[in-house]
């Protein structure tokens, strides 16, 4: 397996939102994929990652012609480097807030699309091994026990913004992030939230359409975007031409490409917060929680050995069948008690076989 990925540690943002592909564009490069043996595509709004089966050379091709854009920032990942990659992705290890929960879902999402197009054969094991990681890391370490998704950095960040009451404005609520970041800000009842999207319930909330996000702009203190368009809707000419009202105004856009120009970060009382900038205050989270990480690349390792144990004995099943009775048994007994001394022995086991 291989695998192409840029993400947050790699390239800003406005380089990344190239590779943001709605849902129509993501379709079409997972299916052209189809003859060259089928891929895993995972979109997030920190990291593009596809994962394939066939040359690099042909991967790469195929990414850069449906984003426009030349792949200099991206990594490649290999065999091991591949496998290893996938599994600390799943386990939370490699997101801008270790331990976030999102991206676990994310993966099996990703993943689940391409199976059902049919394009995951010799994918199948090592994802549903990777997501067995993910879970497994989350039930049995402490790492998920601090804030840990990019929608509870975004409701800190309004909460610490100005007075306790204030209006925000959530523009992009029924999405994945969205829909996190509206149960995190609907508990205050402090504040007065407006949502451009369908009613959550909540007698007391105002919904809005869509077309009329400009209008309410003047009375919101923080404006906070997440939607999925693959274009600005907040341009600097209309959030310039609707405020009215002098008073200090946070904007806040988790969307990639960015929903807000960033130029709005220029006029007067507006202060923009994009997705990248949240990096400070993970890192501080991160910080706060380091025997928790240390404990989940710990679990992370031992469930990469024990599929690379699984593998192996799937690789060397007819070989294993045809040693004595107790030496066979002990191989057995050895993959389950301790992966990575079972890897060693079968490795020299057949090697010594071979010369």
């Amino acid at each position: 397996m291989n695998c192409l990925t840029i993400n947050f540690k790699l390239a800003p943002v406005s380089y990344r939102k190239a590779f943001a592909f709605p849902e129509g564009k993501r379709i079409s490069l997972l299916e052209s994929f189809r003859s060259l043996g089928g891929c895993v595509l995972l979109n997030t709004c920190n990291r593009t990652e596809l994962y394939f089966l066939c040359d690099r050379i042909q991967a790469q091709q195929k990414l850069a012609q449906a984003a426009g854009q030349n792949l200099d920032e991206f990594a490649f990942f290999t065999g091991q480097n591949a496998t290893q990659h996938l599994f600390r992705l799943a386990a939370g290890l490699e997101s801008m807030l270790i331990g976030e929960d999102e991206i676990l879902g994310q993966l099996k999402h990703s993943y689940e699309q391409a199976r059902q197009m049919g394009l995951t054969q010799g994918l199948d094991t090592v994802f549903q091994a990777a997501i067995a990681c993910g879970k497994r890391v989350r039930s049995e370490t402490q790492i998920s026990s601090l804030a840990c998704s990019v929608a509870t950095l975004a409701a800190n960040q309004v909460f610490r913004f100005g007075n306790p009451e204030k209006t925000v404005l959530l523009i992009g609520a029924s999405g994945h992030i969205g829909t996190a970041v509206y149960k995190n800000l609907i508990c205050r009842k402090e504040l007065t939230l407006l949502v451009t999207s369908r009613s959550h319930g909540r007698e007391e909330q105002r919904t809005l359409p869509y077309e009329n996000r400009y209008q309410c702009l003047d009375q919101a203190d923080v404006i906070l975007c997440c939607t999925a368009s693959p274009h600005t809707i907040l341009t600097l000419e209309g959030v310039r031409t609707h405020l009215h009202t002098p008073k200090e105004r946070l904007f806040l856009d988790l969307s990639v490409p960015p929903d807000i120009n960033p130029e709005v970060d220029g006029l007067p009382h507006c202060r923009r917060v994009g997705i990248d900038d949240l990096r400070t205050a993970a890192e501080e989270n991160n910080r706060q929680k380091q025997h928790e990480i240390e404990d989940a690349q710990q679990l992370t390792q031992l469930c990469l050995l024990e599929y690379q144990a699984d593998e192996t004995a799937r690789q060397y099943a007819s070989r294993l069948e045809q040693l004595e009775p107790a030496q066979r048994q002990s191989f057995y007994t050895l993959r389950k008690e301790d992966p990575a001394a079972f890897l060693q022995a079968i490795s020299k086991q057949f090697q010594e076989e071979e010369i």
